[in-house]
C-alpha cells in the first residue's frame, strides 16, 4: 500500500493525462508523419491509436489486480524479487529518457523562437527549475495545477487549431486510401510516441478514487489528445504538402502562426505556444514526479520530495549533452521504435506473467 494518504478523482486523471499525452506528442507529430508516410501520414496515427486501445486494456487490468500497489511495488510479487527490481529499474529509465528528450525539444523550441539570445545551459537550467517545483507538489498537486489550466488551454489551442485550417487545399492530403507498401504500419510505429506517457499510469492507479472509472477516463483522456494531434497533422499536411513540413523544425508553431482571426487577431501563433507551453511544464513536471516517486519505491529510502533534488544535476547533465535540435532528432528516431517495443512487449510480459503465476486480486491487495 502506498504510504502517501492521498487520492485523485477521475476528472483529475484526465486532466493530467491529457495534458502530458498532447503536450508531448503535438509538436513534432506532423513533422514524423510527413517524413515517414507521406501526404497521407494521418493514418499512421490511426493506426497507432488503435494500438493502443489495447496497451489501455492492459493497463487497465494490471491497476485492477494491484489496486493498492504502484507497479515498482508490485513487480517483484509477479517476477520475483532480482527480476522484478531490475524491470522496475528498466521502467524508471525509460521514464527517464522520456523527460530528457522532451524536455531538450521544449527547451530548443523556445530558444528557437523566443529565448534565441539565450544560451541553452540557461534555458535548460530555467525550465528544469520549474519542472522541480511542480514535481515537488506531489500527484495531487500536480492534477490539480493540470485541471487549472485545463480550460483556457484547451479553448486557446482548439481556436489555433481550427483557424490553422484557413489555407487549407485537400489536395495537399491525397491520396487519401492510398497504400503504399508498409509505409503506414511502419509509420504508426514511429507516431506511437505521443501515447509513451500512458505507461505512467501505472505509478498513480493507486491512487484513483474510483477505479471502476478507470478504463473510461484513460481512453477518454487519450481520445482527446489523439483527435487535437490529428487534426494539427491534417491541418499541417493540408497547409504545407508533406514535402512543405518538412522544410520546418516545429510545423504545428509555423500552421498556427497562420491562423487569424479576420480584422480582430493577426495571429494565434503566440496564443497556442503559451497554451503548449503550459500544458508542457505540466505534464513534464508530471514526469519528473512519477520518476522520483518511483525511485523512492524501489530504493526503499526517502521521499520522493528529496529526490526531485536528488535527480536534478543528474537530469540537467542529461539535457546539456544534447543541444541541438538535429541530433536531438536522430536520437529520438531511435527512440520512437525502441519505445514502441518496450511499452508493448513490457506490459504484455507483466501482464502475461501476472495471468500465468495467478497473481493479483485481495491476496496481492495489500
Amino acid at each position: 500500500m502506498l504510504k502517501e494518504k492521498t487520492g485523485i478523482g477521475p476528472g483529475l486523471l484526465f486532466m493530467i493525462l491529457y495534458a502530458t499525452l498532447f503536450s508531448l506528442g503535438v509538436m513534432q507529430s506532423p513533422y514524423v508523419a510527413a517524413e515517414y508516410i507521406g501526404n497521407n501520414g494521418y493514418w499512421g496515427l490511426v493506426l497507432a491509436f488503435v494500438l493502443t486501445v489495447g496497451l489501455i486494456i492492459l493497463l487497465n487490468s494490471l491497476g485492477r489486480k494491484f489496486p493498492k500497489k504502484s507497479i515498482i511495488q508490485y513487480l517483484p510479487v509477479v517476477c520475483g524479487t532480482f527480476l522484478g527490481k531490475i524491470l522496475g529499474l528498466i521502467y524508471l529509465t525509460f521514464i527517464f529518457a522520456i523527460l530528457i528528450l522532451s524536455s531538450n525539444m521544449t527547451a530548443l523550441q523556445s530558444g528557437t523562437y523566443f529565448l534565441f539570445r539565450t544560451p541553452s545551459w540557461a534555458i535548460f537550467l530555467l525550465y528544469l527549475g520549474v519542472l522541480t517545483y511542480i514535481a515537488h507538489q506531489g500527484i495531487e498537486g500536480i492534477t490539480r495545477l493540470a485541471a487549472f489550466i485545463f480550460p483556457v488551454t484547451f479553448i486557446l489551442s482548439l481556436m489555433a487549431i481550427g483557424f490553422s485550417f484557413q489555407s487549407f487545399e485537400l489536395d495537399n492530403i491525397r491520396p487519401i486510401f492510398f497504400i503504399d507498401g508498409l509505409k503506414i504500419p511502419l509509420g504508426a510505429v514511429q507516431l506511437f510516441y505521443p501515447f509513451f506517457p500512458l505507461i505512467t499510469v501505472l505509478m498513480i492507479y493507486p491512487y484513483l478514487t474510483e477505479k471502476r472509472k478507470g478504463f473510461k477516463t484513460i481512453l477518454g483522456a487519450t481520445t482527446l489528445a489523439f483527435f487535437m494531434i490529428l487534426a494539427t497533422i491534417i491541418s499541417g499536411i493540408g497547409n504545407y504538402s508533406a514535402p512543405g513540413v518538412l522544410r520546418y523544425s516545429w510545423p504545428v508553431i509555423e500552421v498556427t502562426r497562420k491562423a487569424n482571426l479576420p480584422f480582430i487577431l493577426q495571429s494565434f501563433g503566440l496564443f497556442f505556444t503559451v497554451s503548449w507551453l503550459t500544458l508542457t511544464l505540466t505534464g513534464l513536471g508530471f514526469l519528473y514526479y512519477i520518476l522520483a516517486e518511483g525511485i523512492a519505491q524501489l530504493l526503499g529510502v526517502l521521499n520522493y520530495k528529496w529526490f526531485t533534488l536528488i535527480l536534478f544535476p543528474i537530469i540537467y547533465s542529461g539535457m546539456i549533452l544534447l543541444t541541438e535540435i538535429i541530433e536531438v532528432r536522430y536520437i529520438f528516431s531511435f527512440f520512437r521504435v525502441s519505445g514502441f517495443v518496450f511499452t508493448i512487449g513490457f506490459l504484455l510480459f507483466v501482464w502475461l506473467l501476472a495471468v500465468i503465476r495467478r497473481r493479483g486480486g485481495k491476496k496481492d491487495a495489500a
